[in-house]
């Protein structure tokens, strides 16, 4: 398997220090940019796209964004992945409030534009990019992850 990470120029410079350490800086490459740019669009090619709790960091609109520029360098039969601590499909009342807290924090005291988001809201965003909700798994780990599968919406 080879893996491209698409992050800020630091972060990739990071992955690929630990990459190297562990024996596996021939299975990685790095593709720095920022995912917000519009001038900067994401290597084709991919088999899959996995975000893990990326999407929380932008708000709805920026998501669309991101989707949009994934949705042009991926084929019909591409997987994109999507794994999120969305606050309505918490197991227990009293986590749905902390991730709905910690909403507050991140909104207030990091970029003003990251949330936790409810299924529907993170669905809609995603989808408004083109892409189709394949399946959902919700609940899942300790922390009650969900994981969404998506790919582009079939040609009509």
């Amino acid at each position: 398997m080879r893996v491209t990470i698409i992050d800020l120029p630091g972060q990739t410079e990071a992955a690929e220090k630990n990459a190297e350490a562990a024996g596996f800086e021939d299975r990685i490459e790095q593709y720095p940019c920022d995912a917000l740019d519009p001038a900067a669009p994401f290597p084709a090619g991919a088999d899959a796209v996995w975000m893990s709790q990326f999407l929380d960091c932008f708000s709805l609109d920026q998501v669309t964004a991101i989707l949009t520029k994934i949705y042009a360098s991926v084929t019909p039969s591409t997987d994109i992945y999507v794994l999120e601590p969305l606050w309505d499909m918490q197991r227990y009342e009293a986590a749905a409030y902390v991730l709905q807290a910690t909403s507050l924090y991140f909104t207030c005291m990091a970029n003003g534009a990251s949330k936790m988001y409810r299924f529907a809201e993170l669905t809609g965003a995603i989808e408004k990019a083109g892409f189709e909700l394949v399946c959902a798994h919700h609940g899942l780990g300790s922390n009650s992850y969900s994981l969404l599968r998506y790919r582009k919406k079939a040609e009509t």
